[in-house]
């Protein structure tokens, strides 16, 4: 059973970002948790009580009022779970280039619709 954490400031793309990925769940008849969705950081961390490549995260790369983005918060779930799957979403293309260890995250990017 996959776990999907997503980790939004914004309400409007946190519906997004729900909807695209409860549509896919149910098209696929994936074996899925529903979606846990937070603005804050902390509390993400905090109700992550699992490791593996069973986990999935979406982290907003800005994440407005928040000391850590969601690349410190990357960070800090790999250096928890070196298997987790890691996401990020953003609507700055500013974002796109930015690299993660030796590996480029431009293809790993997902930009939200506006």
């Amino acid at each position: 059973m996959i776990n999907i954490f997503i980790l939004e400031d914004e309400i409007l793309q946190q519906s997004r970002i729900d909807n695209a990925i409860r549509e896919l769940i149910d098209k696929k008849a994936l074996k899925c948790r529903i979606p846990e969705i937070f603005s804050n950081p902390k509390q993400m961390l905090e109700a992550v009580t699992e490791m593996g490549s069973h986990q999935l995260f979406f982290l907003d790369i800005e994440i407005k009022g928040e000391g850590q983005k969601g690349l410190d918060i990357a960070k800090e779930i790999r250096s928890r779970d070196p298997n987790a799957t890691i996401v990020f979403v953003t609507t700055h293309t500013e974002f796109m280039p930015i690299k993660i260890g030796r590996a480029s995250c431009r293809e790993r990017v997902w930009i939200k619709c506006r």
